[in-house]
């Protein structure tokens, strides 16, 4: 839990929360070290909160000890601020959408996220699934991770779909631009979208080497004067 009491730049009692009806929360699952993104469907003032998990996340881990009894963080972005706040489980359902009912917060937190921008970029990039080097695009990037795009082969598609799954590792290969050295980005797949002609992966960096860490942070900080040039 220490994770999040780390970025806090404020809290105060939860009251009303500030949230609507299908907002994109990101749940992270302490005892499994898991990060997921998942969707508020329903809540109760000041009993509980619903959230609904894609059947791709949590596949023969949902009803598990490691989950059920885990302690909770949820996040989410909401009028152009990010809040938190620590939560627990109090029921699962399954059927007809797997759905989490957590425990209604406490307390909110305000939660710093200038070192966590994500900037949108198109940065080709490779990656080995089984004995196949295979081409992706990362279309947005942080200094935690990134979200990337597969063009899925017409040859062997159900190979690369089962290839792919929640909490495998990967690394990518990049080559910045204005860079003459290429890098690999090593990190964990958190979620996965998947559909006959691509594939779209969230990635969480993990054990960077400190090449890649650097040639990253001057990636970033390029995208970030880019972006207050352009304001």
């Amino acid at each position: 839990m220490e994770s999040m009491e780390s970025e806090e730049t404020g809290g105060r009692g939860a009251g009303l929360l500030p949230i609507t009806l299908g907002v994109e929360i990101l749940v992270e699952i302490t005892n499994l070290k898991l990060r997921i993104k998942s969707l508020m469907v329903g809540m109760e003032h000041n009993r509980y909160i619903i959230v609904r998990v894609s059947p791709q996340d949590l596949i023969g881990n949902f009803r598990s000890e490691a989950v059920l009894e885990s302690p909770m963080i949820i996040r989410y972005l909401y009028n152009g601020t990010v809040y938190g706040f620590k939560s627990n489980i109090l029921n699962v359902v399954s059927q007809p959408a797997k759905l989490f009912f957590v425990s209604y917060p406490d307390k909110i937190e305000e939660v710093n996220v200038r070192n966590r921008a994500r900037y949108e970029c198109v940065l080709p990039a490779s990656t080995m699934f089984g004995n196949d080097i295979v081409d992706m695009i990362i279309t947005d990037i942080s200094r935690e991770g990134c979200q990337a795009i597969i063009k899925v082969p017409p040859a062997r598609p159900d190979e690369l779909h089962g290839l792919i799954q929640v909490n495998k590792k990967i690394s990518m290969r990049v080559q910045f631009p204005g860079s003459d050295n290429r890098h690999d980005l090593a990190g964990v797949i958190r979620n996965v979208g998947k559909d006959p002609e691509k594939i779209t992966v969230g990635v969480l960096f993990q054990a960077l080497a400190q090449e890649a860490r650097e040639g990253l942070e001057k990636y970033i900080s390029i995208m970030a004067d880019a972006g207050k040039s352009g304001k």
